[in-house]
Protein backbone atom coordinates (compact mmCIF):
# COMPACT_ATOMS: atom_id res chain seq x y z
CA UNK A 1 0.00 0.00 0.00
CA UNK A 2 1.60 3.28 -1.12
CA UNK A 3 1.16 6.53 0.78
CA UNK A 4 -1.04 9.12 -0.93
CA UNK A 5 -1.91 12.55 0.42
CA UNK A 6 -4.27 15.37 -0.59
CA UNK A 7 -2.55 18.55 -1.79
CA UNK A 8 -3.46 20.55 1.30
CA UNK A 9 -1.89 18.05 3.71
CA UNK A 10 1.79 18.54 2.84
CA UNK A 11 1.90 22.24 3.88
CA UNK A 12 0.31 21.27 7.20
CA UNK A 13 3.07 18.70 7.73
CA UNK A 14 5.76 21.25 6.92
CA UNK A 15 4.21 23.70 9.37
CA UNK A 16 4.06 21.10 12.14
CA UNK A 17 7.66 20.00 11.68
CA UNK A 18 8.96 23.58 11.42
CA UNK A 19 7.10 24.52 14.60
CA UNK A 20 8.80 21.60 16.30
CA UNK A 21 12.25 22.68 15.10
CA UNK A 22 11.70 26.30 16.17
CA UNK A 23 10.34 25.17 19.55
CA UNK A 24 13.37 22.95 20.07
CA UNK A 25 15.67 25.87 19.28
CA UNK A 26 13.82 28.24 21.64
CA UNK A 27 14.07 25.82 24.57
CA UNK A 28 17.68 24.85 23.82
CA UNK A 29 18.82 28.49 23.66
CA UNK A 30 17.04 29.34 26.91
CA UNK A 31 18.61 26.34 28.63
CA UNK A 32 22.07 27.05 27.27
CA UNK A 33 22.23 30.78 27.86
CA UNK A 34 19.86 31.54 30.73
CA UNK A 35 18.34 28.69 32.75
CA UNK A 36 20.33 25.42 32.70
CA UNK A 37 18.61 22.60 34.56
CA UNK A 38 19.92 21.41 37.95
CA UNK A 39 19.67 17.85 36.57
CA UNK A 40 21.96 17.90 33.54
CA UNK A 41 20.06 15.29 31.50
CA UNK A 42 16.98 17.54 31.46
CA UNK A 43 18.94 19.98 29.28
CA UNK A 44 18.52 17.32 26.58
CA UNK A 45 15.04 16.12 27.56
CA UNK A 46 13.12 19.37 27.07
CA UNK A 47 14.50 20.33 23.61
CA UNK A 48 14.12 16.77 22.28
CA UNK A 49 10.48 16.66 23.33
CA UNK A 50 9.88 20.09 21.81
CA UNK A 51 10.63 18.53 18.41
CA UNK A 52 7.35 16.65 18.52
CA UNK A 53 5.36 18.75 20.99
CA UNK A 54 6.13 22.16 19.53
CA UNK A 55 4.54 25.13 21.35
CA UNK A 56 2.75 22.82 23.82
CA UNK A 57 6.08 21.52 25.14
CA UNK A 58 7.49 25.07 25.15
CA UNK A 59 4.57 26.02 27.38
CA UNK A 60 5.19 22.99 29.63
CA UNK A 61 8.87 23.89 29.87
CA UNK A 62 8.14 27.51 30.80
CA UNK A 63 5.36 26.60 33.25
CA UNK A 64 6.86 23.48 34.85
CA UNK A 65 10.40 22.71 33.78
CA UNK A 66 12.12 26.09 33.69
CA UNK A 67 14.33 26.85 36.65
CA UNK A 68 14.13 30.01 38.69
CA UNK A 69 16.76 32.68 38.82
CA UNK A 70 20.39 31.89 39.48
CA UNK A 71 21.75 32.62 42.93
CA UNK A 72 25.22 32.21 44.41
CA UNK A 73 25.90 28.91 46.14
CA UNK A 74 27.66 28.70 49.49
CA UNK A 75 28.64 25.07 49.01
CA UNK A 76 29.55 24.76 45.34
CA UNK A 77 31.33 26.56 42.57
CA UNK A 78 28.19 26.13 40.46
CA UNK A 79 25.27 28.54 40.89
CA UNK A 80 22.19 27.09 42.56
CA UNK A 81 18.72 27.51 41.15
CA UNK A 82 15.56 28.68 42.87
CA UNK A 83 13.18 25.89 41.91
CA UNK A 84 9.61 26.03 43.25
CA UNK A 85 8.14 22.79 44.57
CA UNK A 86 6.13 21.06 41.86
CA UNK A 87 2.68 19.55 42.25
CA UNK A 88 2.52 15.78 41.90
CA UNK A 89 1.06 15.89 38.39
CA UNK A 90 3.87 18.20 37.33
CA UNK A 91 6.51 15.81 38.66
CA UNK A 92 4.85 13.00 36.73
CA UNK A 93 4.79 15.13 33.59
CA UNK A 94 8.53 15.85 33.92
CA UNK A 95 9.20 12.14 34.39
CA UNK A 96 7.08 11.29 31.35
CA UNK A 97 9.00 13.83 29.28
CA UNK A 98 12.20 12.16 30.45
CA UNK A 99 10.89 8.86 29.08
CA UNK A 100 9.71 10.51 25.88
CA UNK A 101 13.15 11.93 25.12
CA UNK A 102 14.61 8.44 24.77
CA UNK A 103 11.78 7.32 22.51
CA UNK A 104 11.97 10.48 20.40
CA UNK A 105 15.71 10.27 19.92
CA UNK A 106 15.48 6.59 18.98
CA UNK A 107 12.80 7.34 16.42
CA UNK A 108 14.93 10.07 14.89
CA UNK A 109 17.81 7.63 14.39
CA UNK A 110 15.89 4.40 13.77
CA UNK A 111 14.36 5.03 10.31
CA UNK A 112 17.75 5.87 8.77
CA UNK A 113 19.57 3.05 10.55
CA UNK A 114 16.91 0.61 9.40
CA UNK A 115 17.58 1.53 5.78
CA UNK A 116 21.10 0.18 6.26
CA UNK A 117 20.16 -3.02 8.08
CA UNK A 118 16.56 -3.69 6.99
CA UNK A 119 15.09 -6.98 8.21
CA UNK A 120 11.66 -8.55 8.58
CA UNK A 121 9.81 -9.73 11.68
CA UNK A 122 6.85 -12.04 11.02
CA UNK A 123 7.32 -11.31 7.33
CA UNK A 124 6.92 -7.55 7.82
CA UNK A 125 9.48 -4.77 7.37
CA UNK A 126 7.26 -2.56 9.53
CA UNK A 127 7.55 -4.94 12.49
CA UNK A 128 11.28 -5.19 11.88
CA UNK A 129 11.67 -1.43 12.01
CA UNK A 130 9.50 -1.16 15.12
CA UNK A 131 11.64 -3.79 16.85
CA UNK A 132 14.81 -1.87 16.03
CA UNK A 133 13.24 1.39 17.23
CA UNK A 134 12.14 -0.24 20.48
CA UNK A 135 15.61 -1.62 21.22
CA UNK A 136 17.19 1.76 20.45
CA UNK A 137 14.61 3.52 22.63
CA UNK A 138 15.33 1.17 25.51
CA UNK A 139 19.10 1.67 25.24
CA UNK A 140 18.81 5.46 25.06
CA UNK A 141 16.02 5.66 27.64
CA UNK A 142 17.86 3.54 30.19
CA UNK A 143 20.98 5.63 29.64
CA UNK A 144 18.98 8.82 30.26
CA UNK A 145 17.43 7.22 33.35
CA UNK A 146 20.88 6.32 34.65
CA UNK A 147 22.00 9.91 34.07
CA UNK A 148 19.10 11.06 36.24
CA UNK A 149 19.34 8.43 38.98
CA UNK A 150 23.09 8.42 39.51
CA UNK A 151 23.35 12.09 40.66
CA UNK A 152 20.15 11.85 42.75
CA UNK A 153 21.29 8.70 44.57
CA UNK A 154 24.98 9.65 44.47
CA UNK A 155 25.81 6.14 43.30
CA UNK A 156 27.22 4.55 40.17
CA UNK A 157 27.61 1.06 38.77
CA UNK A 158 25.62 -2.02 37.81
CA UNK A 159 22.99 -1.65 40.55
CA UNK A 160 21.96 1.78 39.24
CA UNK A 161 21.91 0.52 35.66
CA UNK A 162 19.62 -2.32 36.73
CA UNK A 163 17.33 0.07 38.57
CA UNK A 164 17.27 2.36 35.53
CA UNK A 165 16.23 -0.58 33.35
CA UNK A 166 13.44 -1.60 35.72
CA UNK A 167 12.14 1.96 35.94
CA UNK A 168 12.33 2.77 32.25
CA UNK A 169 11.10 -0.54 30.85
CA UNK A 170 7.49 -0.03 31.90
CA UNK A 171 7.22 3.70 31.17
CA UNK A 172 9.03 3.41 27.83
CA UNK A 173 6.97 0.39 26.78
CA UNK A 174 3.79 2.29 27.61
CA UNK A 175 5.01 5.17 25.44
CA UNK A 176 5.78 2.84 22.54
CA UNK A 177 2.33 1.26 22.78
CA UNK A 178 0.69 4.61 22.09
CA UNK A 179 3.18 5.49 19.39
CA UNK A 180 2.90 2.16 17.58
CA UNK A 181 -0.87 2.22 17.94
CA UNK A 182 -1.05 5.50 16.04
CA UNK A 183 1.44 4.42 13.40
CA UNK A 184 -0.40 1.11 12.93
CA UNK A 185 -3.54 3.08 12.02
CA UNK A 186 -1.51 5.29 9.68
CA UNK A 187 0.26 2.39 7.94
CA UNK A 188 -2.31 -0.40 7.93
CA UNK A 189 -5.61 1.50 7.82
CA UNK A 190 -5.38 5.05 6.51
CA UNK A 191 -2.34 5.85 4.39
CA UNK A 192 0.30 3.15 4.03
CA UNK A 193 4.00 3.04 4.78
CA UNK A 194 5.63 6.47 4.44
CA UNK A 195 9.36 6.80 3.68
CA UNK A 196 11.38 8.99 6.10
CA UNK A 197 12.38 11.37 3.30
CA UNK A 198 8.79 12.64 3.23
CA UNK A 199 7.73 15.45 5.54
CA UNK A 200 4.44 13.60 6.07
CA UNK A 201 6.39 10.84 7.84
CA UNK A 202 7.82 13.22 10.42
CA UNK A 203 4.49 14.93 11.01
CA UNK A 204 2.87 11.56 11.64
CA UNK A 205 5.74 10.76 14.01
CA UNK A 206 5.00 13.97 15.91
CA UNK A 207 1.40 12.85 16.35
CA UNK A 208 2.59 9.35 17.29
CA UNK A 209 4.78 10.82 20.03
CA UNK A 210 1.81 12.75 21.39
CA UNK A 211 -0.12 9.47 21.56
CA UNK A 212 2.88 7.91 23.32
CA UNK A 213 2.76 10.65 25.93
CA UNK A 214 -0.94 9.97 26.57
CA UNK A 215 -0.34 6.24 27.16
CA UNK A 216 2.85 6.72 29.17
CA UNK A 217 1.61 9.42 31.56
CA UNK A 218 -0.73 7.09 33.52
CA UNK A 219 2.06 4.51 33.78
CA UNK A 220 4.48 7.13 35.10
CA UNK A 221 1.83 8.31 37.58
CA UNK A 222 1.57 4.78 38.95
CA UNK A 223 5.35 4.22 39.00
CA UNK A 224 5.92 7.41 40.98
CA UNK A 225 2.92 6.81 43.27
CA UNK A 226 4.11 3.35 44.34
CA UNK A 227 7.72 4.46 44.67
CA UNK A 228 9.22 2.51 41.77
CA UNK A 229 10.17 5.71 39.95
CA UNK A 230 11.67 8.72 41.69
CA UNK A 231 9.69 11.94 41.30
CA UNK A 232 11.47 14.60 39.27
Amino acid sequence: MNAAFPDFFTPICWLGVLLGLVSCLVVAVDLRLRRPQPMAVMNLVWPINALWGGPVVVWAYWAIGRTGSRRPSTSSLQPEMDMPERAFWQKVLAGTMHCGAGCSLADLIGPFLFRLIAFEILGSLVFGEWTLDYVLALIIGVSFQYMALSPMLQQKGAAIWWRALKVDFLSLTAWQVGMYGWMALVIFVWIGRIPPNRMEFWFMMQLAMACGFLTSYPMNWWLVRVGIKTAM
